[in-house]
């Protein structure tokens, strides 16, 4: 249905463009269009046999139409990921050192606190490390803590993020 409209708003822009030559300014009917496509209901689109062939609009319903229907012997499952939390340890966007203290910080925190799963992220420009796999805050806040009196050079960038967890 999203789809659709995207089509239908999309068609009413080109048929205002090609309309715009004429006149410079939105008409009533566009207006009133426009309207209509955004209010919820049934819409419907008439438009010449040219534009049909160059949209190709049979390939497009069809997709539509695979796209509301599940499928029944669907062997793909929803990924495992949820949203937690996770203890940030390193956060640092320095191109000749961050990806060293990245990796040091990781051998550090998985030494001294195997129970726990580490995480190294790089998503440009920033090196990342994380903690865990936490469901409740409090239980991120405790293990922040022992990491904190673990490693008190650490502390000041310790914090509790929001991510998604395994």
């Amino acid at each position: 249905m999203n789809l659709v409209k995207r089509l239908s708003i999309s068609l009413v822009a080109l048929v205002a463009i090609v309309a715009g030559s004429k006149a410079q300014t939105m008409s009533a009917d566009t207006i009133a269009i426009i309207r209509q496509i955004e209010s919820s209901g049934n819409i419907h689109v008439s438009y010449p046999d040219g534009l049909y062939k160059i949209l190709s609009v049979d390939n497009i319903t069809e997709t539509v139409k695979e796209e509301d229907e599940e499928p029944k012997n669907s062997t793909t499952s929803k990924s495992s990921t949820r949203v937690g939390y996770r203890i940030q340890v390193f956060d640092d966007n320095n191109v000749r050192t961050a990806q060293h203290e990245a990796q040091s910080r990781k051998r550090h925190i998985e030494s001294r606190f195997p129970e726990y799963k580490v995480y190294t992220q790089f998503n440009s420009p920033y090196w990342r490390v994380k903690v865990g796999d936490f469901r409740t805050r409090s239980e991120a806040e405790a293990a922040m803590a022992a990491i904190r009196s673990a490693f008190p050079g650490y502390g000041a960038q310790l914090r509790v993020v929001r991510d998604r967890i395994n």
